[in-house]
Order: structure tokens, then C-alpha cells, then sequence
């Protein structure tokens, strides 16, 4: 029996001993390399996110309009910036482990050390960025809201709740830091180990004010950003919250092109480089902008329109005829782009001039008489007039009714007493500006073959330019009037539409496109960023003699003693000549600051008045500043509008001028023949006259850009209306 038991003993033994060896056999000699491997990475170190440069913005020169530069920027634990309980707790174990606090403290003695703390740091943080803790606390909460919006959608999207990895990073609070500054930091905020000073890029806009709104801006990524993010598969790709985008101009429509690809880099402990994907910048992007040109015409417009009694700003739109490509894109005011985030609540706040404000693109005004090309184009073309039929103008359409809406000619400023033309032609009638021309061309054409004529010549329709603050401007169909206006045609409408009233309306970039359609006789999208795609073309149905009528018209608008613009535009070149048309369309005051009221915790009534363009904005701006009120929106009223109002009958006015250069021949005579090279157009709001006011601004713009473009003006381009 006891033998039996023993070799009972010594078979489980030696079983043992054969499971043991043949283990390490398996894990020594089998698996080796498997598990050296698991071992290895075991020991390695966290893969480090290598940043990526964002790519460069250009002019069509090559010069620098926008860049990234190396910089600093000081970050903070998510979990101290949402005072996360769980996160403190942990920060204050640590304290008293290491003694930061002393071991005698009580809990509760402990963690009123740490909110000290923290506070101290917020002080000294305001101190050394030069900032307020309120701005500095309030980025925080900007970041709160943005990664607890993360956090929802995701829930959403997963349908369950859990921490998402931005709840775990460290933040920027305090950006743009140069290397002094940054070694600052790391002394002044060493001892608190949620600060973090750490290397980043930063975006410059050497170009200054004059671009500010063509280039646009970068901004934070939010969680929209995330949830649509085409590239959300991509890890090197994806968007990350503490990353930032292009938010608006070509930042924003180039984005694609701009955005780089992040790198990583992963080492094991012995130093020895495991993953090495180094970034991939994003590619430069070439405007079709000259710079020397966008700067000159942004200083014409910050020394003249500040003269001007009423006009809060203006724009100036040059476009190369032939291929569409914008020139110049110049809103005034604007702002310095590389201080946007420090002086973006003054801006904000500016209801009169509105800087933040894109005029060139994103502003829609009446276009007043420089429409009346097109209404003659259409007239011609469509049949219902032809180049021998004349119009009697004594001032009035109706002489037995003159109190007839849309029905004048227009005022003879100072007299009181309405232009009288006599019979007209097509020529005539753009060379005086008739408006009882255009009257009967309006009704004979009506309103929806009128509308089909703006259609062709891109009204209403987008500009192509790429930018996602251009509007499109206002086609008044008989189905928009309906769709939109709830409100059928009325009798009106065909006259009011054929000068450039009533609900037609256009932006500063396609007045510009309209000139360089009646130059080249072919409309085309306009052209912003080189790397577009080609854009189509399609001529207007108009024949030749028909387009020469309309140029000599638009020649003797400036050339000829009788034409609105002669005094105001003329000007003497041996090679050169200007054309165009002026423009005065009536416009209204608009409202620039609201009175609202509202009680506060107390109870009290209080009255505020907030600048803003319009209700919905005061309201926004309202639950922005006061987030605890209940507000009524039937307590907020409108309390100025801008400008004050004139005396008597007058009325307010926007002043167009909308022109190109044209060759002339060794008599002076304009060579219509040969497609110009330059059209551009001058907005000035509340300017009033659009001869006195916008003609001088034009006669000066013409002199830049011979000056400023040279050999660049020589045509090359196709006789108008005639196919290449």
C-alpha cells in the first residue's frame, strides 16, 4: 500500500516536473520571439502626436499672406478646467502624499488648499498673459461647453454614456507665446503639475487689415466639426478638439487643401525608435489677389470714405475680364487679423461700421442705375426695342399723374425739379441715366422676361468665388416674389426692376462680374483660389451692333459733358479711357442699437441698450451677457436706427460706380472691339450721388491700376459677343 502510494507521489511529481519543463520549452524556445515582443512592448513609451504645419496662403505673386509659426502655449488639465471631483480628489491625495500640504491637514483642510491653489494660479496666469481671469475663465468654459458637446453626441451616436478621450488631454488657455515667454512660464508655473507649457504653431497674417476678410480666420474645433468630419477614420486625419480650422474666408474654403496630416512618434525604454510617421504639411494655396493692388485700394478707401458725412464703409471689387480671376476684393472697415481674439468684443460691439462685416461678398444693396445696361440688353435682344427706338422723357412717365410710383426721372439735386431728356435711344439713355427709358423698356419686356435677362448675367445666382459668407443677391422671379414675399407681381415691379429698384439686389463682387459681362459680352463665374476647379462660360444673346450701342453708352456715361459720371470720372490718358456707369440706389436707414427691458434677481426693472444690426443679434447678444434672465422678446425695441434722418423729403442713397478700362485709338476713340482687360466696381454706403460720390473714388481707382498693373493691362481677349 505504501509503495503504491509512493509511486503515486512520484508520477504526479514527475508530471508536474514534465508540464513545467515542456511550459518553458514552450515559452523559451516555441513562443520566444512572441513574447519578446509582448515584453518589448510592455516597455515602450506613449506614442507622441506629432502637430503638422498648416499650409500657406499666397497671393498670386507667391507672397505670403498667411503662415504658421512655431510658438509656445500654455495648457491645463481638462479635469482642473471642468473641477472635475474625481480628478481633484486624486491632485489632492497626491499633495498630501508628497507633504505640498502638510500631514497634520485635515481632508477638508486639504482641499481648501487646493481651490486656493487654484485660484492663485488663475491670478498669476491673468497677470502673465496680460488678460483678465474673466477671459481666461472664460476660454475655460468654452472648452467645458465644447467637450461636454463631444461627450453628448457621442452618447448619442454609441447610446451609451462614457468619458471621451478630450476629458483626459490638457487644453490651451493661453496661446502665441515666443520663446522667452515661454521660458517664463515654465519657471512662474512649475510647481502646479496641471500646467503645461508645450510647443504648438500659431497663425499669421503678414498682410494686415486689408485682407482680414478675404483670408478669414481659424478657430477652435468644435463638436460639430467632429461629429461631420469626413477623415473621422483616419487617426492622423481627424479633427481633435484642441486643434483648430478654418472657420471663414479661404481658411475656411481652401480647408482641405490647407489641412495637414498629423505624425507619430513611439519609442521603447531603451531609447530605440519603434514608430516613426512623420507629419505632413498642408499644401500652400495661391489667390488670384494682388496684394500691392488689395493694399493701395484698401488706403483709397480709408482716406476718402472717412470725409464723407453719413458713409460707414464701401467696398472695391477688380476682376480680370477675360478669365474672371478676382484682382482686388477690398471691404472697408475691417480689423487686424493677428489681433482678432483680443479686440473681437470691440468689433463686435461697432454696430455703425460693422468691421466684421465681408461688403464685398456677403452685403446684398440695390443696384441702382447699373443695371440699365442689362435692361437695355435684354430689350435689344428679346426684340421689344431695337436701336432706332427713342422715348420721350419730360421728367415724368405719366406728366398727367406725376405722383405715380416708379414713374420719375430722376432729381435734379438742389432744384427740386426732375431731369428731362427729351428723346432718347439706347445710347442716350445710358449716357443721361433716362429713367423713363427704362420705364417703358421694364413694362414692354415685363417682369418675368426681364428676370430671365438677370439670370443670364448671373443675378441671383452664386458667384462661384468659393467663400462661404457670398450671398447670391435677389433675382425678383414672379416665384421668388411669391415663394418669398408672398406677394404676386405688381404693376410697378417691371419698372422699379428695370432701374435697379425694388427687390433686386446684388453684392459689390457681382456688380463687378455685371461690368466685366458688358465688357467681354460672356458671363463667367469669378475665380478666388487658383486650385479651383475651370469654371463654364456662356455668352448673352446679343449681337454685335447691339453691344456696341450699349458700350458706346457706357463710353459716354464718362467721356461725353452730358454723361452722369464726366465730371467726377473723366480723366486724360493717351493708351486708355474709362467707361461705366454710375448708380444711386435709394436704401434705408437701418437699425444699429436695441433698448431692451428686463428683471433681474432682485426684481428690479432694468433697461439696456445693446448695438446690434437687428433684433434676433441684440437678443443673442442679450442671452450672452445675461444667461440668468428669462428675457421677453417683446421687450426688446428698437432704439436708433443709422444714419439720423435728413431734412424734409430727402432720402439715403448708396453710391455705385461700376467701370472698366478700354484701349483707345491714336483719335481717342474707344476700341470696342477688343475685349477690356480690368472691370471693377466702388460701393460706397449712404454715399448718396453715385457720380459726385463713388465717380471721384473711381477716377482714382483707374489711375491704380494703370499704375499698379502696367503691361498686365494689355489685352488679349476676343471682340465682345462674337465666338472664340
Amino acid at each position: 500500500m505504501f509503495e503504491r502510494r509512493l509511486r503515486t507521489i512520484l508520477f504526479v511529481l514527475l508530471a508536474a516536473v514534465v508540464v513545467l519543463v515542456a511550459r518553458l520549452i514552450d515559452l523559451q524556445i516555441i513562443h520566444a520571439d512572441e513574447y519578446r515582443e509582448q515584453a518589448a512592448a510592455a516597455l515602450l513609451l506613449q506614442r507622441q502626436t506629432l502637430p503638422f504645419v498648416r499650409g500657406r496662403i499666397c497671393d498670386r505673386s507667391g507672397v505670403i499672406l498667411a503662415s504658421d509659426e512655431p510658438s509656445w502655449e500654455i495648457r491645463i488639465d481638462y479635469g482642473l478646467l471642468a473641477m472635475d471631483e474625481q480628478y481633484l480628489a486624486a491632485r489632492a491625495s497626491r499633495f498630501r502624499r508628497n507633504d505640498r500640504y502638510g500631514q497634520h491637514l485635515s481632508d477638508r483642510e486639504v482641499e481648501s488648499a487646493l481651490r486656493d491653489d487654484i485660484d492663485r494660479m488663475w491670478r498669476q496666469l491673468a497677470w502673465f498673459a496680460g488678460e483678465s481671469q474673466a477671459e481666461l475663465r472664460g476660454r475655460a468654459a468654452e472648452i467645458r461647453d465644447r467637450v461636454t458637446e463631444i461627450r453628448r453626441r457621442h452618447a448619442e451616436r454609441h447610446g451609451f454614456d462614457e468619458r471621451v478621450r478630450e476629458e483626459t488631454w490638457a487644453h490651451p488657455v493661453v496661446s502665441s507665446l515666443d520663446d522667452q515667454q515661454q521660458i517664463a512660464a515654465r519657471r512662474i508655473f512649475r510647481e502646479w503639475p496641471w500646467v503645461k507649457v508645450e510647443a504648438a504653431n500659431r497663425r499669421v497674417y503678414p498682410g494686415g487689415e486689408c485682407l482680414a476678410h478675404v483670408l478669414g480666420r481659424i478657430a477652435p474645433v468644435d463638436a460639430r466639426a467632429v461629429e461631420e468630419d469626413p477623415h473621422a477614420g483616419d487617426p492622423l486625419r481627424r479633427y481633435l478638439p484642441d486643434e483648430t480650422l478654418g472657420v471663414a474666408g479661404v481658411e475656411h474654403c481652401a480647408e482641405e487643401l490647407l489641412r495637414g496630416h498629423r505624425g507619430r512618434y513611439r519609442r521603447d525604454r531603451n531609447g530605440r525608435v519603434i514608430e516613426d510617421t512623420p507629419p505632413e504639411p498642408g499644401r500652400d494655396v495661391h489667390l488670384t489677389i494682388r496684394l500691392d493692388l488689395q493694399q493701395r485700394l484698401y488706403d483709397l478707401l480709408g482716406n476718402e470714405l472717412p470725409r464723407l458725412p453719413h458713409s460707414p464703409g464701401g467696398s472695391i471689387v477688380v476682376l480680370d475680364v477675360p478669365t474672371r480671376e478676382v484682382l482686388a476684393l477690398v471691404s472697408w472697415p475691417a480689423y487686424d487679423p493677428n489681433r482678432f481674439r483680443e479686440i473681437y468684443s470691440e468689433l463686435r460691439r461697432d454696430s455703425i461700421h460693422m468691421p466684421l462685416r465681408f461688403r464685398a461678398v456677403s452685403n446684398r444693396y440695390p443696384p441702382g442705375s447699373i443695371i440699365k445696361p442689362l435692361t437695355c440688353l435684354a430689350g435689344l435682344s428679346s426684340g421689344v426695342i431695337d436701336l432706332h427706338t427713342r422715348f420721350e422723357c419730360t421728367g415724368y412717365l405719366f406728366p398727367d399723374n406725376p405722383g405715380v410710383a416708379a414713374s420719375k426721372c430722376w432729381a435734379i439735386a438742389g432744384t427740386g425739379r426732375r431731369m428731362a431728356h427729351g428723346s432718347v435711344d439706347v445710347v442716350d439713355a445710358l449716357e443721361g441715366s433716362c429713367n423713363i427709358f427704362m420705364y417703358h423698356v421694364g413694362m414692354l419686356l415685363g417682369v418675368d422676361t426681364l428676370c430671365t435677362y438677370f439670370d443670364m448675367a448671373g443675378i441671383g445666382k452664386a458667384t462661384g468665388i468659393g467663400l462661404r459668407e457670398a450671398a447670391v443677391g435677389v433675382n425678383p422671379t414672379p416665384s421668388w416674389l411669391n415663394d418669398v414675399k408672398g406677394r404676386a407681381v405688381h404693376r410697378a415691379d417691371a419698372r422699379l426692376f428695370a432701374i435697379g429698384q425694388g427687390e433686386v439686389s446684388v453684392t459689390p463682387a457681382q456688380a463687378a462680374n455685371l461690368m466685366a459681362t458688358y465688357a467681354a459680352g460672356t458671363f463667367k463665374p469669378l475665380v478666388l483660389v487658383r486650385e479651383s476647379e475651370p469654371t463654364p462660360t456662356w455668352e448673352l444673346p446679343v449681337r454685335p451692333s447691339q453691344w456696341r450701342a450699349v458700350h458706346e453708352g457706357l463710353y459716354r456715361v464718362v467721356n461725353a459733358p452730358t454723361g452722369t459720371a464726366h465730371k467726377y470720372a473723366c480723366f486724360r490718358h493717351d493708351r486708355w479711357v474709362l467707361c461705366g456707369k454710375t448708380g444711386t440706389a435709394d436704401t434705408h436707414r437701418r437699425p444699429v442699437s436695441f433698448r431692451i427691458a428686463y428683471t433681474d434677481r432682485g426684481g428690479h426693472e432694468i433697461f439696456t441698450v445693446l448695438p446690434a444690426g437687428s433684433r434676433a443679434e441684440a437678443v443673442s447678444e442679450f442671452r450672452r451677457l445675461h444667461p440668468e434672465v428669462d428675457l421677453d422678446p417683446q421687450a426688446v425695441a428698437l432704439h436708433r436706427r443709422y444714419p439720423e434722418p435728413l431734412p424734409g423729403e430727402q432720402t439715403y442713397s448708396h453710391a455705385w460706380f461700376a467701370g472698366y478700362l478700354q484701349r483707345v485709338d491714336a483719335s481717342g476713340r474707344p476700341l470696342h472691339a477688343i475685349v477690356p482687360r480690368v472691370a471693377f466696381a466702388v460701393l460706397v454706403e449712404y454715399g448718396g450721388s453715385g457720380g459726385r460720390t463713388s465717380g471721384p473714388v473711381a477716377r482714382q481707382v483707374a489711375h491704380l491700376l494703370l499704375e499698379t498693373l502696367g503691361p498686365d493691362l494689355d489685352p488679349d481677349a476676343r471682340p465682345p459677343g462674337e465666338a472664340s
